[in-house]
């Protein structure tokens, strides 16, 4: 089974600025020469202020064992705001790792660093010695930043062992842009205070002093002596050229590889320290010159080994007085050098060296020695302009690409549109692969939504959902340990949307920060739209159900007026029927008693003094009859009086009812009863001894019965819970046909089940009648 290829991680701020892409160019290099994968995770300055840049931090996070076997971290421009504790606490996550640090010492793993103290006081020295500048001012880096206050410290102390003091107006602190270094020149200026020498602690704010320094008229070096530190190639081509201190830019890189590869195998930690150099340029006050420096006697330091051994070739070429294999062996060395690091003017110094070397040989003579290095001299020179015009040309060929790329991607406005747009703009780099992942709501998870390598493709296996730490979905990450790739965080102010992984391959590394702005906008605008889309057809979705809901309870509400029309006229007609039932009771049975008792009366009246015996047995009728109105008064006026003006139990209630019932009928009535019987409810106790009365009537008087049993029983059910039952049962011959179908009687006992909030069963055959009520049982509702 084959090993599986290693991945290393670099962690880097930027890649517009040319000393982070010098020294990310030379790892990159050097991995791809020991046969790594890498993964470079594209964040920001750490502890920003500036929110996208705080964002995009959320890269680092994203690497981990998982991913990489390795990490290497471009620490000095990540320290920017932040100190070496809080960058070892930061750092203290990826501990199980084999760590690198470059550009500064983080206690607990590895480091390279340069030592730029002595090249830096030798720089100011020169402006004192050679140009006799004593009034200077400083532009450092940010005041936390552990290499900047080193630099700092070294040009006090210089200033101070030549006996120069310097006014603490005229140092001022810059974040090492070129703005910031523009910024700190309008500071100096303003307070007043001359000085006719400027050392900034970077390249890049001195680029920026020096614009600013010619806007406001101030030559240079005629009125101010400019020198920077880092040595990036842009300083070359600076009007002036910049005197500066130059790191070993693409050796820190180089080496932070060969660190981690030791380290990987089981090596322990190495701290390297690497020297940096001053050049001597234009800025400074001196004259122009040509780029050599004769009589090299050793290579610099950041030769490589290939660089080496094409010298040795070049050198033997010499001697053997080979001029077309010189200039051939010398053409492809430079494009071998420009390979690895972009830049090919280091093989002036190179050329100074193989010239020393040939002088020390007795071959060939002064005069072909002299003929042949003119050559290589006039062919370098030539090659470097053409490069440089390569270059020129690349970069607006580039930012051409880029122009189109933004027009495409500013025409999508859907998903699937942008995707689409987003692979044809990045092959236009010759970037074929790579994968755009959007995380989740909380950040825990991520899906996949772009595979580059799926155009013209099905892209049914998208969107795929996966956990954020393995970067992609199991189906394709195996492909990040075989090449180089970058991680480029989208993020949209404060938030971030997700990141885009591509092939290294575009060559003007600045072009990644720029594609990286203009991908994440677009994809913002995009998601917007899609949510706003989204919400759209939600609310179409709600509006819909809305509706659908009101129709539905409208539809509701008609029913329930048309319901209570027939209510109302249903009331209205059980109480004109309860009335009339009354008027006829009262007509039929109580009037008639008292013409009874009136006609009884008459009678008495008429034989009281003929038939004086027969007297006394006339009037006891009479009073039987009165007391059985008086019965009757009481059992009509006991349906229509509200319970709470009997002060009696329900129970007691119930055995009225019998009695009365018992007086005007031949019926056996029997009670069952448990003696705790009692509904608390005056207004359910009401409906239910209606219902009751309204069922003892109905088997009297329509089924006939002979027997009837009133039950009234505390019980409950299967959870434990109590429930009520009152019914009436009797043997009769069943309700007729026309009560059982609607009858008033029964429909009034339905409501009046509905109002108690009672279940009423109602069941009647030829065998007899059965009317059950269920009191605080659960299903309530009325049955036949």
């Amino acid at each position: 089974m084959a090993k599986k290829k290693q991945c290393i991680g670099v962690f880097t701020a930027s890649l517009d600025d040319a000393y982070q892409s010098t020294v990310w160019h030379a790892i990159e290099q050097s991995a791809q020469e020991k046969g790594f994968g890498s993964i470079s995770f594209l964040g920001s300055r750490l502890g920003s202020p500036i929110a996208s840049e705080a964002s995009s931090n959320l890269a680092y996070y994203l690497a981990n064992k998982r991913n990489i076997d390795g990490l290497i971290i471009i620490a000095s421009s990540l320290e920017t705001f932040l100190t070496s504790v809080d960058l070892k606490a930061f750092f203290a996550s990826w501990a199980d790792l084999p760590r690198v640090s470059i550009g500064m010492r983080i206690p607990g793993m590895s480091d390279v660093n340069v030592n730029g103290s002595k090249a830096l006081a030798n720089a100011i020295e020169h402006l004192i010695d050679e140009h006799g500048h004593t009034h200077f001012a400083l532009i450092g880096g940010p005041v936390s930043h552990d290499e900047a206050i080193s630099r700092m410290d070294t040009c006090l102390s210089t200033l101070k062992k030549r006996n120069i003091s310097i006014d603490k107006r005229l140092i001022v602190s810059g974040t090492f842009t070129q703005d910031s270094g523009a910024e700190a020149v309008d500071r100096l200026c303003k307070t007043g205070l001359g000085f006719d020498a400027l050392v900034c602690l970077n390249d890049r704010m001195a680029q920026g002093a020096l614009e600013e320094l010619t806007k406001k008229g101030i030559r240079v070096p005629e009125d101010v002596a400019l020198i920077g530190f880092d040595g990036i190639e842009s300083s070359l081509y600076t009007l002036p050229p910049l005197t500066t201190v130059v790191q070993p830019m693409h050796a820190l890189g180089a080496t932070s590889v060969a660190i981690l590869d030791r380290l990987m195998k089981g090596g322990s930690e190495e701290h390297i320290t690497l020297e940096c150099t001053s050049i001597i340029r234009e800025s400074c006050g001196c004259k122009p010159r040509f780029r050599y420096t004769p009589d090299l006697q050793e290579l610099p330091l950041y030769a490589s080994l290939t660089e080496r051994q094409e010298i040795q070739k070049l050198i033997e070429l010499i001697q053997n007085s080979d001029y077309d294999g010189l200039i051939y062996t010398l053409n492809h060395a430079m494009d071998t050098t420009w390979a690895e690091i972009g830049s090919i003017t280091r093989w002036y110094e190179y050329l100074s060296f193989i010239e020393h070397q040939c002088r020390l040989s007795v071959v060939p003579d002064k005069r072909s020695l002299a003929n042949l290095m003119g050559a290589a001299k006039a062919f370098t020179a030539e090659k470097i302009g053409r490069y440089q015009a390569t270059k020129r040309v690349s970069a607006e060929s580039s930012f051409e690409t880029l122009r189109r790329v933004s027009a495409i991607l500013a025409g999508a406005f859907e998903l699937s549109d942008m995707f689409s747009n987003l692979k044809k703009g990045l092959k236009m780099f010759g970037i074929d692969r790579g994968y755009l992942v959007v995380f989740d709501k909380d950040k825990k998870k991520a899906q996949l939504l772009m595979d580059i390598e799926q155009e013209g493709k099905s892209d049914s296996s998208l969107p795929q959902e996966f956990k954020r730490t393995n970067l992609l979905p199991s189906s394709v990450s195996h492909t990040l340990h075989q090449g180089q790739w970058i991680l480029m965080p989208l993020v949209y102010n404060m938030e971030p949307l997700g990141y885009l992984i591509v092939p290294i391959g575009i060559e003007i590394p600045a072009l990644y920060d720029i594609l990286q702005e203009q991908i994440s906008s677009n994809l913002k605008g995009t998601l917007l739209l899609e949510q706003i889309k989204s919400h759209e057809k939600t609310l179409a979705q709600q509006v819909d159900v809305r509706t659908k809901d009101l129709i539905r309870t409208n539809r509701e509400l008609s029913t329930e007026i048309k319901r209570r029309n027939e209510l109302e006229k249903e009331v209205l007609e059980i109480s004109n029927k309860t009335i009339e039932r009354i008027g006829q009771d009262l007509h039929d049975d109580l009037c008639q008693h008292l013409l009874g008792v009136s006609l009884m009366v008459s009678s008495v009246k008429k034989t009281a003094t003929d038939h004086q015996y027969e007297t006394v047995e006339t009037l006891d009728k009479i009073s039987l009859l009165l007391s059985e109105s008086i019965t009757k008064i009481k059992t009509i006026s006991r349906g229509m009086l509200p319970f709470e003006m009997e002060p009696h139990t329900f129970l007691q209630r119930i055995d009225a009812l019998v009695g009365d019932t018992l007086r005007i009928s031949h019926v056996d009535v029997q009670i069952k009863a448990d003696p705790e019987f009692e509904i608390e409810d005056a207004n359910a106790a009401l409906h239910i001894f209606h219902i009751l009365q309204e069922a003892l009537n109905n088997s009297i008087k329509h089924s006939h019965s002979k027997h009837i049993e009133i039950t009234l029983e505390n019980k409950t059910d299967r959870n434990g819970k109590p429930f009520k039952v009152a019914s009436v049962v009797d043997d009769g011959v069943g309700l007729p046909e026309h009560i059982r179908e609607g009858g008033l009687g029964l429909r009034i006992m339905r409501s009046r089940a509905n109002m108690a909030k009672a279940e009423l069963a109602i069941k009647s055959s030829k065998k007899g009648t059965s009317v059950c009520i269920y009191l605080g049982r659960q299903g309530n509702g009325t049955t036949n």
